[in-house]
């Protein structure tokens, strides 16, 4: 007779299941993932994880999801620390360049663009929504000071797409040879900072 299974079983194997899908996307990508390869990680049939998971979109979504939180997580923990609006945007802001240095593989996976239907799986749209908030958050807090003037959330936006975009180009190799990523990244702030900054 089969064991039934716990809600601290599932939720355990889960956990382990999305680890080793984590491993097979990041080593071979989208297309290269299959369900008997992670069957075959996790010691278990061909089927088990289709006990837990209907397709691999589904799992996709839930590591994208899980790596999203962890994201969400440093990022408001930086901004619940003490400190004016603008200490608080810098504290962000290195909460999110730590997080991509040290889970590059995972923040490649939060941006993959072959699952495009993020609406389909609403774990990932939750986990999504709790980092773009916190970016809009801190930019709220300026605005509400005086110090930034426009709408917040597109400010949000336009902050999160200059610093996404000098990571990428660092995680992928193409910035020049003997450039400081870390002083690019500051004058790009520093470029948004003088262009919402209050006259």
């Amino acid at each position: 007779m089969p064991r039934v299974l716990s809600e601290e079983d599932v939720a355990g194997f889960r956990d382990r299941l999305c680890e080793a899908a984590a491993r097979i996307f990041i080593e071979r990508g989208r297309d290269g993932f299959n369900m008997r390869e992670l069957a075959a990680r996790l010691g278990v049939s061909a089927m088990t994880p289709y006990r837990y998971f209907k397709d691999k979109d589904e799992i996709l979504a839930a590591v994208r999801a899980r790596a999203f939180e962890r994201f969400a997580d440093r990022l408001e923990e930086a901004l619940a620390t003490p400190g004016t609006s603008l200490e608080k945007g810098t504290a962000v802001g290195n909460a999110y360049v730590k997080f991509v240095l040290e889970e590059s593989q995972a923040y490649r996976l939060m941006f993959d663009l072959s699952q495009p239907r993020e609406e389909s799986f609403p774990e990932l749209s939750a986990a999504t929504k709790r980092a773009r908030d916190t970016i809009t958050g801190y930019v709220r807090l300026l605005v509400e000071e005086g110090i930034y003037e426009g709408d917040p959330i597109t400010i949000g936006y336009v902050m999160w797409a200059a610093l996404h975009g000098v990571l990428v180009l660092q995680l992928a190799g193409k910035l020049p040879e003997h450039s400081d990523p870390a002083a690019l990244r500051a004058e790009v702030m520093r470029a948004m900072h003088v262009a919402y900054r209050k006259r």
